[in-house]
C-alpha cells in the first residue's frame, strides 16, 4: 500500500556502520534490505547521506533502490541520476591545501565524484591502506596529486600523534576554508575528515527538504559516527545505531540495536515507517 503523499517522509541513511557492517565483510543485513524495500512501498523517499563521494558508493549499495544521494558530506547531491548540486573547490585553494598537507606530514586520500587521489608522507597508515584497497580494488580511479586530472571535493587524513604540533599548524590554515571532523585516534594515528565550509550532511538534508517540499517533521535520519552529528542536529527525528560512540548516542532522539541485530529495521518499525 502506498502512503498518502501528505504523509510521505524522507529518510536519510549513513552507509558504514548503518547500511553495511564495518567488520571487513561489508555485509548488508537482510533485515536492512527488507526495511528499505518496505519504506519505498509505503511511498517514502529514501536517500543515502554519506561522507563518501559518489564514486565510492559501490554498486551493492546503489542497487538497494535509493531515490538519491547526498555525497561528500553535502558537497554533491543527486536525485534519480540528476545532479542537483556539486560544490567545486577553487583550483588555487586545492594546490595550497596539498602544499600544507605535505608540509605537515599527513597521509591523505583526496575524494572527488569521479576519482580518488593519494598523498602519503610516511609508509601508508594501515587504515588508509585498507580504505584505498577497498575503494580502488574494483578499478575505481586512483591518481597522484601531480596528475593533471587531480582535483578533490573533500579529503580524509591521518596524522601521527607525535606530530601534533604540525597537525595544529595545518588546522590553523584549514580553519578558514574547511570544517574539521575529528574521527578519533587509533594506535598513534589521529584521523580527521575535512569538508568545505558551509557544507555538511545537515545542509544536504535541508536542500532536499526544500527540493521535495517535505516538512521537517517528516524527516528521519540514521547514522553511527561523528560525521553524522550535523545530520542529527539538522532534524527532529534522529536514530543512532547500537554500539555508536557516546557522543553520537547522546545527540539523537532514539538509539536502536546494532546493525547485525536488525537495528535499522527495528528503528523504522519504531517510527511506523514500515
Amino acid at each position: 500500500m502506498t502512503a498518502d503523499t501528505r504523509e510521505r517522509s524522507i529518510l536519510f541513511f549513513d552507509i558504514d556502520g548503518t547500511i553495511i557492517t564495518e567488520d571487513g565483510t561489508h555485509t548488508i543485513p537482510e533485515s536492512t534490505r527488507t526495511a528499505l524495500r518496505m519504506a519505498k512501498e509505503r511511498g517514502h523517499l529514501i536517500y543515502i547521506n554519506t561522507g563518501r563521494v559518489f564514486l565510492n558508493v559501490e554498486p551493492m549499495i546503489r542497487n538497494l533502490g535509493f531515490d538519491g544521494y547526498v555525497c561528500g558530506c553535502g558537497t554533491n547531491i543527486i536525485y534519480r541520476e540528476q545532479e542537483l548540486l556539486h560544490h567545486e573547490i577553487p583550483v588555487e585553494l586545492q594546490r595550497r591545501t596539498v602544499d600544507h598537507i605535505t608540509h605537515c606530514k599527513m597521509n591523505v586520500i583526496y575524494e572527488a565524484s569521479d576519482l580518488n587521489a593519494l598523498s602519503t608522507s610516511y609508509p601508508m597508515n594501515p587504515a588508509l591502506k585498507e580504505l584505498v584497497e577497498y575503494f580502488t580494488g574494483d578499478g575505481r580511479l586512483l591518481v597522484s596529486v601531480t596528475d593533471p586530472a587531480f582535483h578533490f571535493d573533500k579529503f580524509t587524513g591521518w596524522y601521527r600523534t607525535e606530530d601534533q604540533e604540525l597537525h595544529e599548524e595545518f588546522c590553523r590554515f584549514a580553519e578558514d576554508y574547511y570544517d574539521y571532523i575529528d574521527r578519533g585516534v587509533t594506535d598513534g594515528w589521529g584521523m580527521c575528515e575535512l569538508v568545505p565550509r558551509g557544507y555538511s550532511k545537515g545542509t544536504g538534508i535541508h536542500y532536499l527538504l526544500d527540493h521535495h517540499r517535505v516538512d521537517l517533521a517528516h524527516c528521519y535520519v540514521f547514522g553511527d559516527s561523528t560525521n553524522d552529528l550535523p545530520m542529527f542536529q539538522a532534524v527532529t527525528h534522529s536514530v543512532a545505531m547500537g554500539g555508536s560512540p557516546k557522543i553520537v548516542t547522546d545527540s539523537v532522539e532514539y538509539v536502536t540495536d546494532s546493525i547485525l541485530e536488525d537495528g535499522l529495521y527495528r528503528a523504522m518499525e519504531h517510527y511506523h515507517l514500515i
